[in-house]
This record gives C-alpha cells, structure tokens and sequence, in this order.
C-alpha cells in the first residue's frame, strides 16, 4: 500500500513574527499577537475538569482572522481613496484655463465680452425666452430664443442692455423660461465660465478630502458639478 506522508508544512506559532509592524501599534489597541497570546495563556489555565470546547477555540481564532482581514481591508480602501483624490486633482489641474459648462445661474461678464451656456428643455417649447438682471435685480435685457424642440439649446448674450447700451462688466443672474402647452414655466440654466485655479481641501491627518474648481465669476465648484468641458 502506498504510504502517505503526514509531515505538516505549518510551522510554529510564533508570536514574535506575525507581524512586525505591530510592534509600532498603539497602546490601546488588541493586536493578532495579543489576541493569540491571551488564548494560549487560557488554554493552559483552563480547568482540567471543564476543558475549554474546542469549537470555541476554533470560533475565537475565526473571528480574529476576521477582524484582522477587515482592517487590512480598510487599509487598502483607504489607500486607494487617497490615490483616486491625487489623480482627481491631477486632472482638475489640467482644467485651469479651459472654460467649462455647470448649472449655475451666475455669470461674469467681462469688458467686451459675452454671457454663453444652454437651456435644457424636457418638452418642445413654442417661445424661449433668457432674462437678465444685474446684481440690483434690474432687469437688463430679455432675449427671446424662440420655438425650440426639446434638449439642448445654446445661447449667447452679446452684452448689450434693451436700450443698445454695454452692459458694465460683472456678475449678471440669467434665468429662462419656455411657453410649453400655452403655460409658462421656469427652465434650467446652465452657464460656461473659465477655470482660473483648483483648491486641494485636505482632512485633519492631512489626507485629501477632495478638490475645488475656482472659477472666474468667483464661484467654487467640484468635478462632479461640471457637465461639459469647452
């Protein structure tokens, strides 16, 4: 008959050389090497007449492997985040000088230059029409966009004012609102405005926590608010 080698390929346990880094861990905190020292220390003091169920023994050990497979989960998660937020900020960086389109109803308009973004309209419209206002809610012109079929719709204001005077520069509110089935409604605005510079926000450890776009009306935004890049 053909023998069988029984030789075990597990070494002994020594607490010592789980893990080294545990050596640095902090004071309060129970550690694998800990946690099997206190069950060798049990297994030894356990009262002869009552032995300990070695299916306790073995549930202790699980949930301990358990434990310590969690935490080094986390460790990668938390790593991972913290590359996912470097490469984020990579890309925003990219972005500084390049002109994006967000909602926003805010836009700057500088000294010879224009007001561009886009209407979103779920039904087709039979008149559009975009209003601006300066900063003292006086209303500067109203531009009608006519009949449109709905989706997107571009526009641009020139920056004349209704009497055929340049409008100052500044911040200038834009709303819009479209004739849809003979009632009037309001119409999301989405503006284009220019990138000048990116913040990195940081956590208290000194991790990232995630990053703004700083624009040139003054407004500070994240990647996720940006809905095209020009």
């Amino acid at each position: 008959m053909e023998s069988v080698s029984l030789n075990s390929s597990f070494t002994d346990i020594n607490p010592a050389t789980i893990n080294n880094a545990e050596v640095n861990k902090p004071n309060d905190e129970l550690s694998q090497t800990d946690f099997i020292e206190l069950l060798v220390a049990q297994v030894k003091n356990q009262d002869p007449s009552k032995p300990m169920d070695p299916s306790q023994f073995m549930n202790q050990l699980t949930q301990s492997s358990m434990v310590n497979g969690i935490n080094e989960l986390q460790k990668s998660f938390d790593s991972l985040a913290t590359k996912l937020s470097s490469d984020q900020s990579l890309q925003a960086a990219n972005l500084v000088g390049r002109s994006v389109l967000l909602k926003s109803d805010q836009g700057l308009l500088a000294t010879g230059g224009s007001i561009s973004g886009q209407l979103n309209l779920t039904d087709r419209a039979s008149e559009v029409t975009l209003n601006i206002y300066n900063t003292r809610g006086e209303q500067v012109k109203t531009l009608p966009l006519g009949a449109s079929n709905s989706g997107e719709l571009q526009f641009k204001w020139d920056g004349f004012s209704d009497d055929g005077s340049v409008a100052p520069a500044g911040n200038y509110l834009v709303t819009a609102e479209a004739l849809v089935n003979g009632k009037q409604q309001a119409v999301e605005v989405a503006l284009e405005s220019r990138i000048d510079s990116i913040n990195i926000n940081k956590n208290t450890d000194g991790t990232q926590a995630g990053t703004l776009l700083n624009l040139a009306d003054g407004q500070s935004v994240s990647l996720s608010d940006i809905l095209k890049i020009r």
